[in-house]
């Protein structure tokens, strides 16, 4: 059986990196937003999606204030590069789409978000009516609190079928960000943890990410942000893969390991 790595995200390789989508255009009928950003990789989830390579990317998103929450439409697009450990090649997945809505609000200094998220890879050598196909979907409950000396946040996802037909996928992720006295910069600090139904489909076990960062918004030098970001995961070489549904085994494979061990990341975003 082929076994990628494969984790999709919305957003930068760069922990700090702001969200994508900052409004620009608005009026009665709502608000448009969008960004450009350019990373040396682009991981999600401790896992590099282009095999360590850089990565351009842009999001747009629709959003309108109805009473006390704002519902919302949006588009992410990236490059991509997966190994295929059946051969010494790689995939033909070359972009990836995600496409999402969902509602947001705000109580004070509280805010959290609900959303859903579909995963697409056009022109994927894996059929999308496979079994095994790259598309995947996952909903998403994200929370955040201002203290004022830091933002906490914590997030759960769900996916019902996870990438590669990994059965159930849950992932849990928590965090701080700090603004610091100097220069406006901002720490922060993300944990995570990834478990699925079907580890020996998906190529990777449950592991735990972790990852840390500083950024900073040059509002004198065209509006852009900057962001660097050192990132890990817990996985392990020759690591034991087995589906909880069946008898499946297997183990990690060196190429898919490349994807998952440390790196540093440095994102340049620019909002218009």
């Amino acid at each position: 059986m082929r076994r990628i790595v494969l984790a999709s995200a919305i957003g930068l390789g760069g922990l700090l990196a702001p969200n994508l989508a900052s409004a620009q255009f608005s009026g009665d009928w709502g608000a448009i937003s969008s960004s450009v950003a350019v990373a040396t990789d682009y991981t999600f989830r401790g896992v590099s999606q282009t095999i360590g390579r850089p990565a351009l990317q842009g999001s747009a998103e629709y959003s309108k204030e109805v009473g006390p929450v704002t519902p919302y439409a949006g588009l992410f697009a990236s490059n991509v590069m997966f190994p295929d450990t059946s051969s010494s090649g790689k995939l033909d997945a070359k972009i990836e789409l995600d496409l999402m809505f969902g509602v947001r609000g705000e109580i004070e200094k509280f805010k959290w978000d609900i959303g859903y998220i579909r995963y697409y890879y056009p022109n994927s050598d894996l059929p999308p009516a496979a079994s095994q196909s790259l598309d995947w979907s996952e909903g998403a409950v994200k929370l955040s609190y201002d203290f004022g000396f830091l933002t906490a946040l914590g997030a759960y996802y769900y996916s019902p079928n996870y990438s590669i037909a990994s059965g159930h996928g849950h992932y849990w992720n928590a965090g701080v960000d700090v603004p610091l006295p100097w220069y406006d910069i901002t720490f922060g600090a993300r944990l995570g943890h990834l478990r699925v139904q079907n580890n020996a489909n998906l190529g990777l076990p449950d592991y735990t990410d972790w990852a840390l960062g500083i950024n900073r918004d040059f509002p004198e030098i065209w509006g852009i942000n900057l962001a660097l970001t050192y990132t890990d995961t817990d996985i392990k070489k020759n690591a034991h893969l087995e589906n909880k549904s069946d008898s499946s085994t297997g183990t990690l494979n060196d190429r898919v390991h490349d994807t998952t061990t440390p790196r540093i990341i440095l994102a340049l975003t620019k909002k218009f």
